[in-house]
């Protein structure tokens, strides 16, 4: 047991740390690995001291290991059946892409925003009636709102700039939403484009703001997938007690 702390500690904190290193941006994702990485490796250079603590509140500390799992399995389970990636598997009916902002580097959209970009390009190759709108305010220590560096991408790429919407005041997923809704008309048929571990709360928020629409998700890389699904689980908690 002593080495496996050991292990999950040097694991979660080179996890942390080679993340941090490529993105420069740290988050709440990241900051639970660097603590879990702490945490074992406290757990390692004090092994007899955590045994001992663990013996006396056993049942507590195996209560509360338990109820945490599940409910991050249950997190899990709803963002993984809300993942929809498949263009195919949605409308042939839409009217409106709306783009969700996902972060910016240099004046160009990041890996995230330049998946749910390309994602929302794939779509419109196929339907090419659909008209744009793009959700993203300007960041902190930005000169360039994320909705114009968004239409700017799109052109660049084919689409006409009297296709394109921006929406650059938002700087949350619940103000991306109540934002949006007073720029479509109310029979618009709305197709969400976000990423994948994003769709679940994106819809949630939607209906609590009065849109109904459709998602898609575009993937993330395999290394990002565990930062951005632990740092969703906090955010849904928030959305579910605030974004109202």
């Amino acid at each position: 047991m002593k080495k496996l702390f050991l292990a999950l500690g040097i694991l979660f904190a080179v996890y942390a740390t080679a993340m941090l290193l490529q993105t420069t941006n740290m988050d709440m994702g990241l900051a639970v690995f660097f603590l879990l990485g702490a945490l074992f490796l406290v757990l390692f250079f004090r092994y007899n001291t955590a045994m001992k603590l663990f013996n006396t509140y056993k049942k507590t500390t195996l209560t509360l290991l338990i109820t945490t799992i599940l409910f991050a399995a249950t997190l899990e389970t709803l963002i993984l059946t809300s993942a929809n990636t498949d263009p195919e598997k949605v409308s042939s009916k839409i009217d409106t892409i709306l783009v969700l902002g996902g972060g910016t580097k240099n004046n160009r959209p990041g890996a995230v925003l330049k998946g749910r970009l390309d994602q929302a390009l794939a779509y419109a190759k196929e339907h090419p009636n659909v008209t744009f709108i793009v959700s993203g305010g300007l960041g902190f220590g930005k000169t360039t709102s994320e909705g114009s560096i968004m239409k700017n991408y799109l052109v660049e790429n084919g689409i006409e700039a009297d296709r394109i919407q921006i929406e650059e005041k938002a700087t949350s997923t619940y103000e991306n939403l109540l934002y949006t809704k007073k720029m479509i008309q109310p029979d618009d048929q709305l197709l969400i484009v976000t990423s994948d571990f994003h769709l679940f709360r994106t819809k949630m928020i939607a209906k609590r703001v009065g849109i109904d629409a459709e998602g898609l998700g575009s993937p993330l890389r395999i290394s990002s997938v565990p930062q951005a699904h632990v740092r969703e689980y906090m955010a849904i908690i928030k959305s579910y007690f605030t974004d109202r």
